[in-house]
């Protein structure tokens, strides 16, 4: 996961933007006439986000919508694809909250190209946040399918959420162990966690197959360092590979983050003994 400050857009210029061009005058009137209950709702989604408090509200929201569906449902969802998605006015609020990421990579598995946003609170049950921009998080299009439209059994069984989740807060998590190929990706909890955070940071971990994906992305990673580290190495020895490791890890956690499998990748390399006498040149 990439973390990444929430939105200052809100649901009221979202809302603007979606009904603009609505042929319906009628429905674009309803719609509108929404605002404050949406307005409302974000307020008590970005209170419970920052109190951890999302599945909580969750549940409570989906048990309501059972008990009593929203009346505009419906007309809300379809806002969102073909307002929000689909409409001049909508598209350019919808590619600013795509824009928003870092180096163009989708925020849940920290790699891929974004395709879309992710309703963290899926839209099928909940509809007061379907176009709320805390809601809507870049993702790539096998993330946004992996994850579906769980609320999770339990508050354990959920997804981390990049605008509010901050699991590395205090260090390093992600691990890659370099003893062969395939790399092997492991999350270590940080003293601070406490047994809920661990419990989805390591949900989140296997909910979308990181393990299995990041040692897929490592293949043209390594394959496109190995000229440069097997001419370090032939040059200047075992211990200069060993020092650019070391340095280009530290630099590529200051821009891309501690936390990033390709990070992890480079310290990875850099602390294993097999790669420096043996897998450098091997291709992966």
């Amino acid at each position: 996961m990439i973390p990444l400050d929430p939105p200052e857009m809100t649901v009221k210029e979202t809302l603007a933007a979606a009904c603009e061009g609505l042929q319906n005058n009628v429905l674009k009137i309803r719609l509108m006439g929404r605002e404050m209950d949406l307005s409302a709702a974000e307020k008590i989604y970005i209170e419970a986000a920052e109190h951890n408090g999302l599945y909580s509200l969750a549940t409570t929201a989906r048990q309501d919508e059972l008990l009593l569906p929203d009346r505009d449902g419906e007309h809300l969802r379809t806002l969102y694809s073909a307002g929000l998605v689909g409409r001049k006015d909508g598209r350019l609020k919808y590619d600013e909250l795509k824009a928003r990421a870092l180096f163009g990579r989708c925020l849940l598995c920290g790699n891929s190209e974004i395709g879309s946003l992710d309703h963290h609170l899926p839209k099928e049950m909940l509809p007061l946040y379907t176009i709320c921009p805390v809601n809507l998080v870049p993702a790539c299009g096998k993330c946004n399918q992996m994850k579906g439209d769980r609320i999770g059994a339990t508050g354990g069984q959920r997804t981390l959420h990049p605008y509010y989740d901050r699991p590395g807060r205090t260090g390093r998590y992600l691990f890659a162990d370099v003893t062969s190929w395939p790399v092997q990706f492991r999350i270590q909890a940080l003293p601070d966690w406490d047994a809920e955070l661990r419990t989805r940071v390591e949900y989140h971990f296997r909910t979308f197959k990181l393990a299995q994906r990041y040692a897929e992305f490592c293949i043209s990673e390594v394959t496109a360092s190995q000229w440069l580290h097997r001419k370090i190495r032939r040059e200047s020895g075992v211990s200069s590979l060993t020092a650019h490791l070391q340095e280009d890890a530290q630099q590529h956690a200051t821009t891309h983050g501690l936390n990033t499998w390709d990070t992890a990748l480079r310290y990875g390399l850099a602390d294993s003994t097999w790669y420096l006498h043996q897998g450098v040149l091997e291709s992966p």
